[in-house]
């Protein structure tokens, strides 16, 4: 392992003294190389794969969220309209997007020592709980609620890990890590949807449980070595460790122009992402092919998004992450006039190839831009600024 910049006899760096450029110069790239050595250890790597399964059940269950108001609108709620139903679901969201602003920080204070075990003790119970609902606002507190508030801890610690661990191979980490998300939204709708008629509700939501259960236990294993590489990097003169600063929710994030500027523009890619991907059932639907095929296409779209998210973040660990990212977009822009606008009404092959070209190419939008977002600020201090990222749906 590489030695520290303290145990070379080199001094801090301070850009107040007389030091000589080159002993100051020394002293910097000695700094630099302590922040990436956590990155180049086994433990760090073991943190992705605690990434990867946190972001599986937590994104994998949002993707879910449309077979399960499903089966509610012809069972447990069929008095009550799709509209009605909606808002459970939509609370459920909500939250899990909007409570990044407080999780963020929460993140950067206290790492996942307490916040891991807290989102498994948020999450897992309300999975049991949810097969014992029968009344509307029953769902609404255990799904829309407390489902929410364990989405929003689990979300924020899968994505912050990376940023605050990673520096040079960010992009390939954080595509692994989104790639969890993807293959839970494979997994989960499809195996609900077999389930289902077998198992009856109380059951699938159990079984859904346990596995839960064991996937998360398995991530707080694996993201046990965090705070202990954090710790190992701490020091008053390097970005990196936990931040010193309040867990208190704040917006002084937005006083960063370019981070504001790249905000704005993940919004719009966001917005142009999720709801095309939203619609495709409908679309297959409104075409006159079979509602069948565009379950599929979903499933498709899922498949090549996991590729999406690995192979793009791995280029961009080497030519720039911003550099890809343009380049993505130019790849989805083309593709999807090649294909669904041209194609799309008449032609089912055309939609399939959509599906598996936006599929990849929306799947680099989405590890690529928390990547280029923690370019704006320091890793001590990404939960702080990824808790205020548009996050509309990870999917």
């Amino acid at each position: 392992m590489a030695t520290s910049a303290r145990q070379r006899g080199i001094p801090k760096t301070d850009h107040s003294s007389k030091e000589p450029p080159e002993n100051q110069s020394e002293a910097l790239n000695a700094i630099i190389e302590d922040e990436f050595v956590a990155e180049n250890q086994r433990s760090a790597w073991i943190c992705v794969i605690g990434s990867f399964l946190f972001l599986m059940p937590s994104f994998g269950f949002i993707q879910s969220v449309g077979t399960v108001q499903a089966y509610l609108q012809e069972n447990q709620l069929e008095q009550y309209s799709a509209r009605d139903i909606g808002w459970i679901t939509g609370v459920y969201t909500f939250l899990t997007m909007f409570l990044g602003i407080q999780t963020g920080p929460l993140v950067d204070v206290f790492g996942t020592t307490y916040l891991a075990p807290l989102a498994t003790a948020c999450t897992v119970p309300m999975l049991f709980l949810l097969a014992e609902c029968k009344i509307y606002w029953h769902f609404i507190l255990c799904l829309g609620v407390l489902g929410g508030i364990g989405n929003a801890f689990s979300t924020t610690i899968g994505i912050a890990v990376i940023g605050k661990i990673f520096h040079r191979r960010r992009g390939l980490a954080m595509g692994i890590a989104l790639a969890g998300s993807s293959t839970g939204g494979i997994i989960f709708p499809l195996a609900l949807r077999q389930i289902f008629p077998m198992w009856g509700w109380r059951w699938s939501m159990r079984a859904l449980g346990f596995v839960v259960l064991g996937i998360m236990l398995l991530g707080m294993a694996c993201l046990s070595p965090f705070s202990r590489l954090l710790s190992k990097a701490q020091d008053d003169t390097r970005s990196i460790g936990l931040s010193k600063k309040s867990a208190a929710m704040d917006f002084s994030a937005f006083r960063s122009l370019p981070f504001s500027l790249i905000t704005g523009a993940i919004f719009l890619l966001e917005f142009v992402i999720f709801g095309a991907t939203a619609i495709l059932p409908t679309l297959v639907a409104w075409t006159g092919f079979p509602v069948e095929s565009g379950y599929n296409m979903v499933a498709i779209l899922n498949g090549l998004s996991s590729l999406g998210r690995i192979l793009p973040g791995l280029v961009g660990d080497h030519v720039g992450h911003f550099n890809i990212l343009l380049v993505m977009v130019l790849f989805t822009l083309i593709s999807t006039a090649a294909t669904l606008t041209v194609f799309g009404s008449s032609r089912i092959e055309a939609l399939y190839a959509f599906s598996a070209l936006w599929g990849f190419g929306t799947g680099s939008f989405l590890s690529l831009t928390p990547v280029c977002m923690g370019k704006t600020c320091d890793p001590k201090d990404y939960g702080r600024y990824y808790g205020k990222y548009p996050r509309q749906l990870i999917r």
